[in-house]
Parts: structure tokens; C-alpha cells; sequence
């Protein structure tokens, strides 16, 4: 104990004399730290000390125009990072992240955009992001391939992607893509290897295909246009969509099959043209183990599925919204049939209408004889009121064999989230 006081005076001695402690670390562990930084303040540290001046050149990873950096206009941000990628040595990158500039003129603020993206996947990057921060115009990379046997994550924000740029058949090692605010307009989107597929607040212009036989995670939250075609993904695991107001998949004349016979509905009219024969999205979903459905009474695009009379045989665990009321309770009677190892159902009935369930009167006769899991545990349902309509739906529930002190029913109803587990 008595030597304490003397270590301690030793230590502040060395402080004293301007011992560089971060100085004697390897120059790996530096450049780790500087990956951490913004760019420019990460080249700014070539004036610390003559070893420092060529650190910043080999750093793993690149941030342009990130967090905390302030650019006066598109063109003083376009020659730093021209000069940035003309200096630094053709390293491996693990990381990129590329900001485009926010607001001003999105011409001069996009014009280099592409070359970067050029310049990151010839340095072998792992993960990219390219993140638009323009409210008036969206980055078009519609005429841009991605060749790289290195790239195992891509987040994508306001961009607008057509083309071959969604085919990632030369890009074995992608594991996750992830695309906020985007426009799409490609056929197909197509990857192998993809374990994870985040898709928010997206524009699908047309009828995507998806083909991911890998995927074990799917997310499509609230996007507008046409509902992709999912084709089989035998390892999923995990899958949430939520139909925003704005999918052209609604009859105007309120069919729920997407059947009206009207050439003026154009969501009848198209899913008649264009996807009548293939199974759109129940095939795709059938392996998953957690499955959330989200979406208005009006949208078909689940309910037309229903003729191909799709198994759920992974399935444990279920949400579904009010669009499984409609149409006499089709959506919730086609689960409880096709879902024969089903441990928990919540129902969030959070804008239902009682007319949203044609069915009212105090008996329920089953089109068919049919019992529900006898794994399912829980049953909860989560609405604003009880009325006919969930004593509607109890009927149901207990008709088919689930018993009563197996329902939970919630008055107090929160907003929807990712809570399906």
C-alpha cells in the first residue's frame, strides 16, 4: 500500500513530460479509431504529427458528409470527396456511407454520387449505404450493376432503382438490403444469398418480383403502388407487411376478392391482367414461423390468395388487423384452417366498423368442419370496444375448438408496431 502514492506520482510525471500515449498504439488501431470519424475531421488529423499524415488514407471506413459535417454548397462538398477518394490508398473498405448533399441544387448535388459508389465497390466494401437527403428529387441508379463478390450489406434511401440494379445475382455475399423512400420500378428483385429485406415507405411502380430463397427476415411497411409477388422462401423466419392507404390493390367497388368484373376498377382490371394466375403472396409467406398482417378491410391482395388453399405449417405465431373480418370473417377463418401448429393469435382491430363484417346475427354456421391447432395457447384480441362484432368473432374462435379461457380480450388498444414474436 505504501507504494501507491509513488506509482500515482510516477504516472503524472509521464503526463507531465507529454508522453504520447495514443501515439504508441499501432497504426491499425488508429485507423480504426479515425473509421469512427467523419471524413474531414478524420483527414484533419494529418497535421497532429508527421506519422499521422497518411493514416487517414488507409482508415477501413468512409463517411461522406455525415453527422455533424457542414458543406456550404453541393460543390464544396462534391471536390472534398473528389479530392478524398483521388488521395486515399485503394485499401479494402469495410464500411461507406455516402450523403448527398441536402438541399440547393440536386444536379450538382448527385453529379459525383455515382462514381463514388463506382470507387467503393472497387475497394472491395462490405457494407454501403447511400443515403439521399433531397426533398424535391430522388437519385436515379437505374442504369448502375453491382459486381462485387465482397458486398454483404446495402441501405438504400431516396432512390430511385430500375433496371438491372435490384438483380444481385453478382453479389454472393449480400445478406441484408435494406431501402427507405425509394422508387422501384424493376421487375425483379432477385438474390440468393439475401437473409434480410427491409422495404419502407417504398414506391413500387409496378408488380415486383421477389425471389430470395434465402431470406429469413422480411419487412414491407407502408409502401404505395402495386404489391410485389413473392415467390417461395423456404427459410423464413420472421415476416411483417402493413398496406399503406395509398396500394392499388383495392376494388373500387368494394370486392374482396379483386374481382368486381369492372374495366373501369383499375386494382380489378390489373390483377386480372397481371397476376391472376400466380399466387402472390400466401405461397411466398407459407414457411414463416411469425407472420404479421397489416392492411384495410378494402385491399384483396390477401384474400385472392385464398383459392390456392396455401398451408401454413411453420407458423406459431400471428397477427392479423381488421382486413380479416371482412367478407364474413374470411381472413381469420382461412388462418385457423391452414395453420395447423399455431400458438398465439392477436387480432388489432384498431379501425374496424361493425359493417366491416357482413355476418350479424347471433349464430355462426361454419361453411366447413374444421378445429384449430391444439397448440394454439394464446388468443388475444386488442380493440377499442367489445360489441357484436367481437362476440362475433368469439363465436367463431370457440366454435372451431379454442376454449374460451384461452381468449384474452384488450379494451385498451396501442398503435401498431413490430409485435409478433
Amino acid at each position: 500500500m505504501a507504494e501507491r502514492p509513488e506509482d500515482d506520482g510516477d504516472k503524472k510525471a509521464d503526463l507531465a513530460g507529454g508522453e504520447d500515449h495514443i501515439g504508441a498504439l499501432p497504426d491499425v488501431l488508429l485507423q480504426q479509431v479515425l473509421s469512427l470519424l467523419p471524413c474531414r475531421q478524420a483527414v484533419r488529423t494529418c497535421v497532429l504529427a508527421t506519422r499521422w499524415r497518411t493514416l487517414w488514407k488507409s482508415v477501413p471506413s468512409v463517411r461522406i458528409n455525415s453527422a455533424g459535417e457542414l458543406y456550404r454548397n453541393p460543390q464544396a462538398l462534391s471536390k472534398f470527396a473528389n479530392h478524398l477518394f483521388l488521395l486515399r490508398d485503394r485499401t479494402p473498405l469495410h464500411e461507406c456511407e455516402i450523403n448527398s448533399y441536402y438541399g440547393g441544387d440536386s444536379d450538382e448535388a448527385f453529379q459525383y454520387i455515382e462514381l463514388w459508389l463506382r470507387y467503393a465497390v472497387s475497394c472491395q466494401v462490405r457494407v454501403l449505404r447511400v443515403l439521399v437527403k433531397n426533398e424535391l428529387k430522388d437519385l436515379c441508379l437505374s442504369n448502375v450493376s453491382l459486381h462485387t463478390k465482397h458486398l454483404t450489406s446495402l441501405e438504400l434511401c431516396s432512390i430511385e432503382a430500375g433496371g438491372h440494379f435490384l438483380d444481385f445475382s453478382s453479389c454472393p455475399a449480400l445478406k441484408v438490403l435494406k431501402m427507405e423512400h425509394c422508387k422501384l420500378s424493376a421487375l425483379r428483385i432477385s438474390s440468393k444469398s439475401l437473409s434480410h429485406l427491409i422495404i419502407n415507405y417504398g414506391n413500387l411502380g409496378c408488380r415486383a418480383r421477389i425471389s430470395a430463397p434465402s431470406l429469413i427476415t422480411l419487412e414491407l411497411d407502408e409502401f404505395t403502388g402495386y404489391t410485389p409477388l413473392l415467390e417461395p422462401m423456404p427459410s423464413l423466419i420472421r415476416a411483417f407487411l402493413r398496406f399503406g392507404e395509398n396500394c392499388y390493390d383495392h376494388c373500387d367497388n368494394s370486392n374482396y376478392f379483386g374481382d368486381c368484373g369492372s374495366r373501369l376498377c383499375l386494382g380489378c382490371s390489373f390483377i386480372k391482367y397481371y397476376g391472376n394466375g400466380d399466387c402472390l403472396l400466401l405461397e411466398g409467406l407459407s414457411g414463416t414461423e411469425n407472420l404479421e398482417l397489416i392492411s384495410q378491410p378494402e385491399l384483396f391482395i390477401g384474400r385472392m390468395d385464398f383459392k390456392w388453399c396455401v398451408m401454413f405449417s411453420q407458423l406459431k405465431s400471428l397477427l392479423l388487423s381488421e382486413w380479416c373480418m371482412a367478407a364474413d370473417f374470411s381472413g381469420l377463418i382461412y388462418f385457423l384452417e391452414h395453420s395447423p401448429i399455431l400458438e398465439r393469435l392477436t387480432l388489432q382491430l384498431k379501425y374496424y366498423e361493425e359493417e366491416s363484417a357482413t355476418e350479424t346475427e347471433e349464430s355462426y354456421n361454419p361453411r366447413s368442419q374444421f378445429l384449430v391447432s391444439k397448440h394454439l395457447k394464446v388468443v388475444e384480441i386488442k380493440c377499442r370496444k367489445e360489441d357484436e362484432t367481437i362476440l362475433k368473432i368469439l363465436k367463431i374462435l370457440v366454435t372451431h375448438g379454442v376454449p374460451p379461457e384461452r381468449i384474452n380480450i384488450k379494451p385498451n388498444f396501442q398503435d401498431y408496431g413490430l409485435g409478433c414474436k
